[in-house]
């Protein structure tokens, strides 16, 4: 694995980490796989102290999500530190899976595959779809 991979890697178990975590106390939620997370209020937009560290020796690496010091979500143990991210991603994936919503009442198929909410849509996108006459 390249340190492009690596890289992608944290970026998106930060992306998954800053919806879900807060920097600073909170309730601590196992998941199925032994990871947890402290859930962020509505309220509460602060993610300076996130990052991710790997640590450990072969064949034991974890990779975790640190709020500051303290580890937020760990990945499972893993052979080498590529594999210790990629289990914490798919930690992070498994929390999220347990704690966002489904797309609401105003649910449309897309074609391709997938769905979305077509009240999240930008009013300005709607109005200049009409005034293009695209039938989507």
């Amino acid at each position: 694995m390249n340190a492009q991979s690596i890289s992608g890697l944290r970026a998106q178990v930060l992306a998954n980490a800053k919806i879900m975590l807060k920097a600073t106390g909170g309730q601590p939620v196992p998941s199925d796989n032994g990871s947890q997370a402290t859930l962020l209020p509505a309220s509460l937009s602060y993610y300076g102290d996130l990052d991710v560290v790997v640590f450990g020796t072969a064949p034991n690496y974890i990779a975790a999500v640190m709020v500051g010091l303290t580890p937020a979500i760990e990945g499972e143990k893993a052979p080498n530190p590529e594999a210790a991210m990629v289990k914490l991603l798919s930690a992070t994936c498994e929390l999220l899976k347990m704690y966002i919503p489904k797309v609401g009442a105003h649910q449309r198929n897309i074609h391709g595959g997938g769905v979305f909410d077509e009240d999240m849509i930008s009013a300005e996108v709607v109005e200049a779809q009409k005034k293009d006459h695209v039938v989507v």
